[in-house]
């Protein structure tokens, strides 16, 4: 069949050796170091804090807001009718 290839390295796609045998260890350095997606992480994380809390505010306002736009519909009516 094929000639067997080195043992206990590692391979590239094409099945050659590695040229170093702690590639793996140095690619996964590099992946740790890069943080070109470290800042649409954070403004995601930002976006997710601000979200809950408009959520947050709008609940505790709910009561309030209805009696403030129901107060808003009885003057329209009020003014509808006397017209």
């Amino acid at each position: 069949m094929g000639e067997a290839g080195p043992v206990g390295g590692l391979s590239d796609a094409a099945g050659r050796p590695a040229a170093d045998r702690l590639a793996a260890r140095s690619a996964l350095r590099r992946f740790w170091r890069d943080e070109r997606g470290a800042t649409a992480i954070e403004v995601g994380v930002l976006v997710a804090l601000i979200s809950v809390a408009l959520i947050g505010i709008l609940t505790a306002l709910q009561g309030n807001l209805k009696i403030s736009f129901g107060k808003v519909e009885t003057t329209l009516d009020t003014a509808n009718a006397a017209n």
